[in-house]
């Protein structure tokens, strides 16, 4: 009799289940307020579409998606819930900023890195803004170049270490060197102090490499965030046995939380001679439950994690195209041999953003990095989005509620807007100063990075301060102290194959490489 009952109990509940899946996809396809949009019918009706792509692929739905737009047009469906745009035209009505617009972010986009607290990751605007605003003294243009000082001192150090690989001839993997630099600088930001990987004898690549660790499964976590809460429950031993790559990368965010807990404590902080993260936020005037340790700690990982992983990839772009590209390096140096006449003496940052060509090669740097590779999302709660595209003679309204996105590979590949861009150009930024709208790395509008002045003031003084002293095998100035010359590296080793939050090149890839010779 029993069995009887649990065979039907398992009837009931499995015929629930069926009807309730397909009433689900029907209402998904048919019924949604955004059911007028195109898009493949299965990605419309199940978030599995995607996990294909990004999680059994591994990070392949961004080539997906812009093939779906050459099938269905510049607003394409991508999942059940979110609108995906591809059009040059819509970025600023999109991503608006300061004013009436209020865009929130969407919290299915933002769950898989584990920092819910975090500025970047708030999704709600008005709190947003209010963490922001906290933020924004620290980061502004002014305070940055105050703080040129500590970056001077960082890239002496840095310079020792290129003397000193010149001095034994070993290959320097590039990539994981910027890695150390942006990470000492951004900690000391952070902290006031860093673990000082600069001076580490192969830069200490822990923190940069726990950091990919983390974000490879970033796909997945989002798909499925109870794993990301089980394995930050477990103790330190379970979690090392059960994904020992994702377990250092939440050591990593432990250990930032805990230099935030000591920077917020430490007696010296007051007496430093520049300002940290914490010491403003401490100082500002949010309420006490903004300025809580795990707040606190989220804030101190994205802050440091983004600081190291994205200005670093940026760096390592420059650095190999001005070594493959002679022409370029020539009008580069050129430049800063003129502004730079003694080496020994290094110029102010605000002399050094006034070059024209510095700064071109900067942004094409940037563009070609991507800074963070996949789709970024808003969603405009109280109004409907209005899009008008000259490209398509087209107008859409976006209803209320509705997650929609832009993909900055995408938008930074656009032959309308960038020509050849696949190639290396910084000659596109002087021809067209206003291309800078198009610039997608750090975002847009009210949700646009804090942090992008700094990684602008990094990757100036950093770039000016190699190349006026170091040429390349091809250009080679007579004050120069040196040559860097790639070593088994080639262009796929700065080409994206996979977003995996941040752009992964060819598995095989032992990352740009260089030496440093007489």
């Amino acid at each position: 009799m029993l069995s009887i009952q649990s065979s039907s109990l398992l009837q009931a509940a499995g015929f629930v289940g069926i009807t309730y899946c397909i009433v689900l996809v029907i209402r998904r396809v048919y019924f949604s307020p955004i059911s007028h949009f195109p898009g493949p019918k299965l990605a419309i009706a199940t978030f599995w579409y995607q996990f294909y792509y990004d999680v059994v692929l591994g990070g392949q739905y961004i080539w997906k998606v812009r093939d779906l737009h050459k099938k269905y047009g510049p607003i394409v469906r991508i999942n059940p819930y979110e609108l995906h745009v591809d059009d040059p035209d819509f970025l600023e009505d999109i991503f608006v900023g300061p004013g009436t617009h209020k865009r929130d972010k969407w919290d299915w986009s933002t769950k898989g890195i584990g920092v819910p607290s975090a500025t970047f990751t708030t999704n709600p605007h008005d709190l947003h803004r209010v963490r922001r605003t906290a933020l924004n003294p620290f980061f502004s243009k002014m305070s940055v170049r105050n703080l040129q000082p500590l970056m001077d001192a960082k890239l002496d150090l840095f310079i020792e270490r290129f003397e000193e690989f010149q001095k034994t001839g070993e290959v320097m993997t590039i990539n994981i060197a910027f890695a150390a630099l942006a990470n000492d600088v951004a900690s000391e930001f952070a902290f006031g102090t860093s673990h000082d990987r600069i001076r580490h004898p192969n830069f200490d690549p822990s923190f940069h490499d726990n950091c990919i660790a983390g974000l490879d499964l970033n796909h997945l976590m989002l798909q499925f965030p109870i794993i990301m809460k089980i394995l930050q429950a477990l103790p330190d031993s379970i979690a090392n046995r059960t994904n020992p790559a994702y377990a250092m990368f939440l050591a990593e965010k432990k250990d930032m939380a805990s230099q935030a807990v000591r920077a917020m404590y430490s007696p010296k902080l007051s007496n430093t001679q520049y300002r940290t993260i914490f010491h403003e936020i401490l100082n500002s005037k949010l309420p006490p439950e903004e300025k809580a340790i795990a707040r606190l700690g989220d804030e101190a990982n994205v802050t440091v994690a983004a600081g190291t992983l994205t200005t670093s990839w940026t760096l390592s772009i420059a650095l190999y195209y001005l070594l493959t590209m002679p022409e370029v390096l020539q009008k580069l140096k050129t430049e800063l041999d003129k502004a730079i006449p003694n080496i020994s003496s290094p110029p102010s940052l605000a002399l050094l953003e006034s070059l024209p060509y510095l700064g071109a090669c900067i942004q094409e740097s940037i563009r070609l990095g991507y800074g963070a590779s996949g789709r970024l999302s808003v969603i405009a709660q109280d109004e409907a989005i209005a899009l008008k595209s000259s490209t398509h003679g087209s107008e859409y309204s976006i209803p209320p509620g509705t997650p929609i996105s832009m993909t900055v590979m995408h938008l930074h590949h656009d032959e309308r807007v960038f020509p050849s861009s696949r190639a290396f150009r910084p000659e596109r930024w002087l021809e067209n100063p206003r291309l800078d709208k198009y610039l997608y790395s750090f975002g847009k509008g009210t949700r646009q990075c804090v942090g992008i002045n700094l990684a602008y003031a990094e990757l100036t003084l950093t770039l000016a301060r190699i190349f006026r002293r170091y040429g390349s095998v091809g250009v080679r100035h007579a004050g120069d102290v040196g040559v860097l010359e790639l070593w088994e590296t080639d262009e796929r080793d700065v080409e994206c194959v996979a977003d995996m939050f941040v752009p992964k090149v060819w598995k095989g890839s032992k990352g740009v490489r260089v030496k440093v010779v007489d």
